[in-house]
């Protein structure tokens, strides 16, 4: 999902009527003109990783301005925030998440029939997207089409134009890694941009401000949503009249295996999975800083490899 930084006040986001304002992520794109008034956009299956246990990896050169043993600091705590939180009865999320290992690749893609990585990936040189300025990561999934899977997600951090800050003092105009990054795991994980302004996966950020690193009650109950157990998945009904499947057992091996290098296809057909960027944030130097975008920011729909 990417995040931009959008002139977007918070006072212009409302939050809907519904129990909960956790979103989950769908198949579909949100339409250009789709306003977070709304609320949740539902059209589409929801996203759910299938295993009951997944794995990233850190690209091995991490930041020319963030060491790899800083990042990896950071984000493995991001992950953990999340692993670490407890549904409400009493048990920790279905899911289990870790460090496989740093990759020496670091490029978005899922190959259909041979060795994947779930990549995190620093870009200093070039943000090979729109709005460099302005965005701050994006996170790729490729999915199963036709049953809302996950197959494997891949997060790129734009630390080409953005004042990144690794210190638990964040300036007043930095932007804190591990809020970043902590938003991101929700997107990882299946989230969608909440609606409540105080949780994590809320679509704007305030610029010096480490407060997404500390998860709302929304922001798990989304996770728990997701993933109740470690033996069930909350699906849409289009693909279980009971709402649920059974999970696969934990192998955190990304699917087809897991390399270090970046594997070559051994075909072009993909079948059913669909890679598509899940959002983006956008911010001002004065309002807020989407760090998953807002829910209008513009999530275009990957093609079919």
């Amino acid at each position: 999902m990417r995040f931009m930084l959008a002139a977007v006040a918070l006072c212009t986001l409302s939050v809907p009527t519904a129990a909960h304002a956790y979103c989950r992520t769908t198949t579909q794109p949100l339409p250009a003109n789709y306003s977070p008034n709304r609320g949740c956009f539902t059209q589409g299956l929801y996203l759910f990783w299938r295993n009951a246990c997944v794995s990233y990896s850190i690209n091995h050169g991490a930041s020319r301005n963030i060491p790899y043993d800083e990042a990896k600091r950071i984000i493995d705590d991001s992950f953990a925030t999340w692993m670490n939180a407890a549904c409400a009865d009493g048990n920790a999320p279905g899911i289990s998440v870790s460090n496989i290992g740093p990759s020496k690749c670091g490029e978005v893609r899922y190959n259909a029939d041979s060795t994947n990585q779930n990549v995190i990936v620093f870009r200093d040189d070039v943000w090979p997207y729109d709005d460099p300025y302005s965005t701050l990561g994006l996170t790729t999934v490729t999915f199963n089409a036709e049953t809302g899977e996950i197959y494997d997600a891949d997060m790129e951090i734009n630390s080409s134009a953005r004042n990144l800050s690794i210190t638990d003092q964040v300036p007043a105009k930095g932007f804190d890694l591990q809020s970043v990054i902590t938003h991101e795991v929700g997107h990882f994980l299946g989230l969608a941009h909440a609606t409540d302004v105080r949780s994590t996966m809320f679509a704007s950020y305030k610029p010096g401000s480490a407060a997404l690193r500390t998860l709302a009650p929304d922001d798990v109950a989304g996770l728990c949503a997701i993933y109740p157990n470690e033996s069930t998945r909350v699906v849409s009904d289009q693909v279980s009249s009971t709402g649920t499947i059974v999970a696969a057992l934990c192998d955190p091996s990304p699917r087809h295996g897991f390399s270090a290098e970046c594997s070559t296809p051994k075909s072009e057909n993909n079948c059913c999975a669909m890679p598509m960027p899940t959002a983006s944030w956008a911010a001002s130097g004065t309002v807020a800083l989407g760090l998953a975008g807002v829910l209008v920011a513009r999530r275009r729909r990957a093609r079919t490899r």
